[in-house]
């Protein structure tokens, strides 16, 4: 994956995450107001009830007190004309908001009305006993709810009736409630309020809150006693809620978040996008260019960009390229002036101004009959004629480690074991030298001109180094032995090999050798053993 691939999907990712988790609250939110005003609806519902139920309450107490003050309702309950008692209860009170009265003796019986003067009273066949308190004792008001066989349903007040101590009767208050009235008694929903598709679902519910799906449809419900620890029958005020509209009303806000956070992200893309690109593009442009410095290509400018990081990271590299551009001129002219290998190694800071003692084998090779070949002829032809010799013979060097120390006229001078050691140093020089020879016969066979070229080869330990100063030095190695190999190739033959005892001793394994007669060389005081190189084995 590229950079800028992976930075957009990085970037995108935590746009995803952000507007994914800002949806979440705003849902969160969402769903906590509506409860919130669903609990509301609820709370102010339930209010309105009490309010209107403490209303009836207070007015039940004053009305059964004003009662319990009346001699005359004393009297008739005394003697237990049920006509007198209602005529004497109907002078002494007024009903106001509620709908009826009856009176209960001291027993708890019902006192039964012959005829009821008020509209929307409830019939006594509707006033079972077991609708009615049973005993009062000290309680003051108690509150139940009835429906009568049209259901339309009551509120009831008891309060009791007292003479000084003792109880003579009880009231009993009726106020019709709405049909809408919405009741749950013994398992059964009294008024029309709950409809009867919802009443079943609900009677499975448990709690005073909560909610359930009826046909597909999601409702809220709460419920809560209203007259607890009442002797009439337990009474719980249920409302429910459809969320049907809310709900709704939740998927369009949802589809509108949906689509706001489909914009914010097309447009937070887009940004990215752009964004992306102003970083990704230098960053691609670095690897294009890095690419091109790595094949050897350092003619490259990064441009100026519009961060002002990667406008110095640019630059930056622009100055780098520069110098390996012209640390690879050096190098090259470098390769050029001396041994590739030799480079490498002052390159790497390897090889210091001084010498090593080092066991080296060295191969001096040159022309035989040069001078006479030379005589006459034009220098431009001679130097193409030499060229031409020192160009195949040193690619017959380079294969074999070996280092061409210098060019001097017609002669090489080559090192095997320095600057850098390959561990068969004397053998790969053997190897080295025999192969020259064969390359030269086979350029003899092409040439117009052949060319007749002698080698020597000595080993043993020389001083190798940098020699000169600090600011102009020369890789070479000195040593009798470096003497040694210049003057056996000097006595060499025409298309002759010929080394040192040193050299023949480490390659013994590899060559037939032919012993010479030692030679009596320039320089040395005593003659030198010889061997001449006569095959190599297979």
């Amino acid at each position: 994956m590229s950079f800028r691939a992976r930075l957009l999907q990085t970037f995108l990712t935590l746009v995803i995450i952000t507007t994914g988790a800002a949806m979440l609250i705003a849902q969160r939110q969402n769903e906590l107001m509506l409860q919130g005003v669903v609990n509301a609806l609820f709370k102010a519902e339930l209010k309105i009830f009490y309010q209107t139920q403490e209303l009836s309450v207070e007015s039940a107490k004053a009305k059964g007190l004003h009662l319990a003050e009346s001699v005359r309702l004393f009297a008739a309950l005394e003697e237990g004309d049920p006509e007198e008692v209602y005529q004497v209860a109907d002078a002494e009170m007024q009903l106001g908001w509620f709908d009826f009265f009856r009176l209960l003796n001291a027993e708890g019986k019902l006192i039964p009305r012959v005829a009821e003067a008020t509209a929307g009273a409830l019939p006594d066949q509707d006033l079972t006993e077991d609708l009615l308190p049973r005993k009062i004792d000290e309680t003051d008001v108690e509150l139940g709810f009835v429906a009568t066989r049209q259901g339309t349903v009551y509120r009831l007040l008891a309060c009791t009736i007292r003479k000084f101590d003792q109880t003579v009767g009880t009231l009993v208050l009726g106020q019709a409630l709405p049909r809408e009235t919405s009741l749950l008694i013994d398992g059964k929903f009294l008024g029309s309020g709950i409809p009867e598709a919802l009443r079943a679902p609900l009677l499975a519910q448990t709690g005073e809150n909560g909610r359930f799906i009826a046909d597909g449809i999601e409702y809220r419900f709460t419920r809560f006693t209203l007259n607890k620890g009442s002797l009439y029958p337990s009474a719980d005020w249920v409302s429910v809620l459809s969320m049907a509209e809310m709900t709704q009303q939740q998927r369009v806000l949802a589809s509108h978040i949906l689509l706001t956070a489909a914009v914010a992200l097309g447009i937070s893309a887009l940004v990215i996008n752009e964004l992306s690109r102003q970083i990704a593009q230098p960053v691609a442009n670095l690897v294009k260019a890095a690419g091109s410095v790595r094949s050897g290509n350092y003619d490259v400018q990064l441009p100026p960009t519009r961060t002002i990081e990667m406008t110095q990271l640019g630059s930056a590299f622009n100055e780098m390229a520069a110098g390996l551009a012209l640390r690879d001129r050096y190098q090259s002219i470098l390769q050029k002036v001396t041994d590739p290998r030799v480079a490498e190694e002052l390159v790497a800071g390897r090889v210091k101004l001084g010498g090593e003692l080092r066991e080296v084998s060295v191969i001096f090779c040159d022309i035989r009959g040069y001078t006479a070949l030379s005589a006459g002829r034009n220098p431009v032809e001679v130097i193409h004629l030499l060229n031409d010799h020192m160009g195949a013979l040193a690619k017959v060097v380079q294969r074999h480690h070996g280092v061409i120390n210098q060019f001097a006229g017609d002669a090489i001078m080559i090192l095997f074991g320095a600057p850098k050691s390959y561990g068969e140093d004397a053998a790969d020089a053997l190897r080295c030298a025999w192969e020259m020879m064969e390359e030269r016969e086979r350029l003899n066979r092409e040439a117009a001109e052949p060319l007749l070229i002698g080698i020597g080869i000595a080993t043993g330990e020389m001083v190798a180094g940098c020699i000169g100063a600090e600011s102009r030095s020369e890789y070479t190695v000195i040593g009798e032995k470096t003497n040694l190999a210049a003057r056996m190739c000097s006595a060499a033959g025409a298309g002759q090999i010929i080394l040192d005892t040193e050299t023949q001793r480490k390659t013994a394994s590899i060559a037939v050798f032919t012993a010479l007669e030692p030679l009596s060389l320039k320089g040395f005081t005593h003659p030198v053993s010889a061997f001449r190189l006569a095959s190599l084995n297979s």
